[in-house]
């Protein structure tokens, strides 16, 4: 592994900062990586008693468009992943999970991003309620059966990378 010479933070936002790194070969050789640190984040599955997943639709300004999506969020710092799931999913679809487990940790993108996903399955719900952060706008709450879902996982039919590896491993860890 190269050696870390130096690192210099060249951008500070409030979701993530960027930071140049200097690394050296074994070789001799030196190079550059920008990297991207926002944290780790949480997605939940959200899976009804009628076998139904809970998404929302949102508006993505990084993409240009609403995507249907999975309830996730940002860990804050020292927060449990397992509470920021319970967290961010009664704030964005007013639903309080009864059961949650931690299903897969994943790293989304490690050529220029050191975030980590931790993505939970939740079931067994009772009613709370929606209370959004001023930044989001979640459009509406959609129900789409699992199977439907599996298929438009397959079928390149989902867009969002995290969603896919959990309703995917959800099919083959979950159901029988």
């Amino acid at each position: 592994m190269a050696k870390l010479l130096s690192e210099e933070v060249k951008f500070e936002g409030p979701r993530f900062n960027v930071v140049r790194k200097t690394y050296e070969r074994e070789d001799g050789k030196q190079f550059l990586r920008d990297i991207v640190n926002p944290g780790d984040a949480v997605v939940i599955l959200p899976i009804t008693e009628n076998n139904e997943v809970v998404f929302e639709t949102q508006v993505r300004e990084s993409v240009g468009k609403v995507c249907l999506e999975l309830p996730a969020g940002m860990v804050d710092p020292g927060e449990d992943p397992i509470n920021t799931a319970k967290r961010e999913l009664e704030e964005e679809t007013g639903l309080i999970a009864n059961s949650i487990e931690h299903m897969v940790t994943i790293y989304p993108s490690t050529g220029y991003t050191s975030e980590r996903v931790h993505i939970f399955l939740a079931r067994d719900f009772e009613n709370g309620h929606v209370h959004l952060d001023s930044t989001e706008e979640i459009l509406d709450i959609v129900k789409v059966p699992i199977e439907e879902c599996i298929e438009k996982a397959k079928n390149g039919q989902l867009e969002n990378a995290s969603q896919i590896i959990a309703i995917l491993l959800y099919s083959q860890k979950y159901m029988k």
